[in-house]
């Protein structure tokens, strides 16, 4: 822009104000809001059958008692306690889904031994948040930063080695179960379901979705299921926003997520979601 200092007369004035009006333009570009939330679609009965069919709803859910307070709860995949409680805390990032017996150690899920799996689960006020994979035994809980290096040895406690971090060029050890994360998909196909629970008895709960971030660079469609038994979607939430979803999903048995482009090979990304109990 230098050049235009030695304009002179009408001529810089012109373009003095073509400039200003490119800076402006751009100011209310950068303010343009995200366009509106729509309302959901109904799934046709085909669509129903077909949801169904991957993943077979509970047949009894259990009502929030009268009078209860539902607390909001955020989700980050952060929580120390639920990545603990993953097969090896997801060190390579692979969430296995995961059971124990008793107060045994650890395991990669058997379905054939184990009554209760999960994949992550995070105890909120009263409840537990489960967010499962569909059909695969696991997703990934990507480490968000400052993970550089993959050459550790197994720690000693058999369960193998994980990503740490680059110190005067040696792989050293992280706290797994310290280090932020963020959900990622094996790829737009796969299916997360996000449900509530009983930490008792491990009934499934009716709960209320508040929103849910989506990082860049993948969009992705969300189903949720409601108390009458009928499907709705959204078939594509843009990334990099965060949907603001409760008024259309409250008193929910289960919300199921998965990319807007099935059949293409790259991940989408969840960073956060919050709901109540």
């Amino acid at each position: 822009m230098r050049s235009l200092v030695h304009v002179k007369g009408h001529g810089f004035n012109k373009m003095a104000l073509c400039v200003l009006l490119t800076v402006l333009l751009g100011a209310c570009a950068q303010m343009k809001p995200v366009n509106p939330l729509g309302p959901p679609t109904q799934a046709t009965p085909e669509q129903v059958t077909e949801r169904e069919r991957e993943n077979q709803p509970p047949k009894v859910v259990q009502a929030r008692p009268n009078g209860s307070s539902p607390q909001q709860c955020l989700v980050n995949f952060d929580d120390e306690s639920a990545l603990e409680h993953i097969y090896s805390q997801a060190r390579s990032t692979l969430a296995y889904r995961t059971s124990r017996i008793g107060f045994g150690p650890l395991q990669t899920c058997d379905p054939s031994k184990h009554s209760d799996c999960w994949t992550y689960r995070q105890r909120c006020s009263k409840h537990d948040i489960n967010v499962d994979t569909i059909g695969l035994t696991h997703f990934h809980l990507s480490m968000e930063a400052g993970i550089e290096c993959y050459t550790l040895p197994d720690p000693g406690d058999g369960l193998g080695r994980g990503f740490g971090k680059l110190v005067d060029f040696k792989c050293t050890e992280v706290d797994w179960a310290k280090t932020p994360r963020v959900l990622s998909s094996h790829d737009q196909n796969q299916w997360v379901k996000i449900w509530v629970s009983n930490p008792e008895n491990r009934a499934p709960m009716y709960f209320d979705m508040e929103s849910i971030q989506v990082l860049p660079d993948t969009s992705i469609q969300l189903w949720f299921r409601k108390r009458d038994g009928t499907w709705w979607f959204w078939s594509d939430l843009k990334a990099g926003n965060t949907w603001t979803i409760r008024e259309h999903t409250r008193d929910v048995s289960e919300v199921r997520i998965r990319g807007t482009k099935v059949g293409r090979a790259s991940s989408y990304v969840i960073g956060s979601l919050v709901v109540r109990d």
